[in-house]
C-alpha cells in the first residue's frame, strides 16, 4: 500500500530550483519511493493524509548528534568544553551500559520524530543499541562507534575491533536506512596510527569518517603546543584528509585551511547551538566555505550540549550567529539555512540523490507542519514560506513525520514508538548512572 498526502497548502520541494508548489498532493509508492507530486491522483489502495492547512517540506538531516546524551540533558551546564567533558561527561560515560544507551536513543528518537528530523548522524558507545533503537523507530541514519585512543596498543586494537564490529553489525541488520561510518573521536584524542587505520578502512569499505575537529580556540591551541602545528595542517600533512571526512564543528579555521577542504572535498556538519553553549570562543567561517564549495550541513551536536535536538531550533540560531557575527544580514538568507538541513545536509552525508528534496524518484522522507499554530500566522505568500519556516516555527509544530514512505508520527501520535515505555527507560537509567 502505497500514501498519497492530499491538497497541501505549500510543498517546499528543495530542489534544484527550489521551487515552492502551492495546493499540491504527493503520490508515493510502496516502496517509499515519490512517484508523483502536483496535480496528481493516488492509487485506490494508498492510504490518504488529508494536508489541508499543512506545509510539506523534506525531513530535515542532523549531520552530527550523540543520541544517547539525551541522558546528560541538563546535568552539566555552564561549564567550558574541556572541563564540561573530563571532570562531567568522561566519568559518567564509563558507567554507561548497552540498555541505557538503547533507552537513550530511544528519547533522543522520540525527540527527533516529533521535531522533523528523518535522518541523523551518530557517534557514541554501545552503538549496537542505538542500532536497535533506531530500527525500531523507524529513522534514517549514519551511525558510527567513538574512537578514543587508550595508552596501550592492546587498548587501540580493542577500539579498532569494537568499530569493525558494529560495522559487521549493521550489515547484518540489513536495514536500507542504517548505515555505517568510522568514528575516530578527535586528533587530540587519536594517534596518527588510528587517524590512518580510519582513513584506510574508510576507503576499503566506502564510507565516512565521522570525527569532531577543530571545535574550539583551547583545543587549536593545545594541539599547536603539543604538535607543533595547526590541527588542518597536520591531518592533511599525514594523509588524512579526504572527500570522506565529514567534520563535525571545524570552527577554528583559516582562510587557506578553508580552500583545503574545498580541494579536498572535506564535508562539514555545523553544530552553532553548541558551539556558542560551550563557548568555543569563534563562529565557523561558513560564508568561506560556501565560497570554496564545502558541503555544509546543520548539526545539533549531542543533547547534553544543546540541549536540543530541534532542527528547526539549530536553523535559527545558524542564521542569526552568522549575522550578528558578520555585522551583515544577509550573510546567512533563511533558504540558504533551510538547504544546510536538507538537501545541503545530504550533499555533506553523501546522500543527496535519495534524501534532501521533494523530488519525484526520491525516498519519502517527508514532514508536514501545521499552519494553523499562533506562530505560523500570518503567511504572507510564495515570498515568505520559507522564512515562517526558519525564524517562526518550531519543531513542535511538526505533525506528521515520514521516513521511506511509512508513516512514523501522524497528527502527533507516534505510530511505532511507545512514550510511556521510553519514559519508563529512561528514568531506570538515570537512576542507575547518577545514585
Amino acid at each position: 500500500m502505497g500514501l498519497f498526502l492530499k491538497g497541501c497548502d505549500w510543498v517546499i520541494t528543495q530542489n534544484h530550483d527550489r521551487e515552492v508548489l502551492r495546493n499540491s498532493s504527493i503520490s508515493i509508492d510502496d516502496n517509499g519511493t515519490i512517484r508523483d507530486m502536483g496535480i496528481t491522483q493516488g492509487s485506490r489502495s494508498d492510504e490518504v493524509i488529508d494536508c489541508r492547512g499543512k506545509v510539506l517540506i523534506p525531513g530535515l538531516i542532523n549531520t552530527h548528534t550523540h543520541l544517547s546524551m539525551t541522558l546528560f540533558r541538563g546535568y552539566a551546564d555552564d561549564l567550558e568544553l574541556q572541563q564540561w567533558l573530563e571532570k562531567k561527561i568522561w566519568p559518567l560515560e564509563k558507567r554507561l551500559t548497552g540498555e541505557m544507551c538503547y533507552y537513550g536513543a530511544l528519547l533522543g528518537a522520540m525527540e527527533m520524530t516529533r521535531t522533523g528530523t528523518t535522518c541523523f548522524v551518530d557517534m557514541y558507545f554501545h552503538m549496537a543499541d542505538v542500532a536497535r533503537a533506531t530500527g525500531e523507530a523507524g529513522l534514517r541514519s549514519i551511525l558510527s562507534y567513538g574512537m578514543i585512543d587508550p595508552p596501550t596498543q592492546e587498548g587501540k586494537e580493542r577500539e579498532r575491533m569494537s568499530s569493525l564490529k558494529l560495522l559487521q553489525h549493521i550489515r547484518a541488520m540489513k536495514s536500507p536506512r542504517i548505515s555505517f561510518a568510522l568514528g575516530p573521536h578527535s586528533p587530540y584524542t587519536c594517534s596518527e596510527e588510528t587517524l590512518l587505520w580510519c582513513r584506510k578502512q574508510a576507503d576499503k569499505e566506502n564510507v565516512l569518517v565521522n570525527i569532531h575537529i577543530a571545535e574550539t580556540r583551547g583545543e587549536q591551541a593545545k594541539f599547536e603546543r603539543d604538535k607543533k602545528s595547526r590541527e588542518i595542517n597536520y591531518l592533511d600533512k599525514i594523509g588524512f584528509l579526504s572527500d570522506r571526512v565529514l567534520a563535525a564543528h571545524s570552527v577554528w579555521l583559516t582562510k587557506s585551511e578553508v580552500k583545503l577542504y574545498g580541494k579536498l572535498g572535506v564535508r562539514v556538519a555545523h553544530c552553532p547551538v553548541s558551539n556558542m553553549k560551550l563557548a568555543g570562543g569563534s563562529v565557523a567561517p561558513l560564508p568561506e566555505m560556501w565560497e570554496e564549495g564545502v558541503p555544509v550541513g546543520l548539526g545539533t551536536d549531542g543533547p547534553a550540549s544543546n540541549n536540543s535536538l530541534d532542527m528547526f531550533d539549530t536553523m535559527k540560531f545558524c542564521a542569526l550567529a552568522h549575522k550578528s557575527h558578520r555585522w551583515d544580514p544577509t550573510v546567512a538568507s533563511a533558504q540558504r539555512v533551510l538547504d544546510m538541513a536538507t538537501i545541503d545536509g545530504a550533499r555533506a552525508i553523501g546522500k543527496e540523490k535519495e534524501i534532501g528534496s521533494i523530488e519525484k524518484g526520491k525516498q519519502a522522507d517527508l514532514v508536514l507542519l501545521d499552519l494553523k499554530e499562533p506562530n505560523m500566522m500570518p503567511l504572507h505568500g510564495k515570498e515568505t514560506v520559507v522564512s515562517d519556516l526558519v525564524y517562526s516555527a518550531s519543531g513542535y509544530n511538526v505533525s506528521t513525520t515520514i521516513v521511506d514512505g511509512k508513516v512514523l508520527m501522524k497528527d502527533r501520535k507516534y505510530l511505532r514508538l511507545d512514550p510511556a515505555k521510553i519514559e519508563e527507560g529512561v528514568s531506570a537509567s538515570v537512576r542507575r548512572l547518577m545514585f
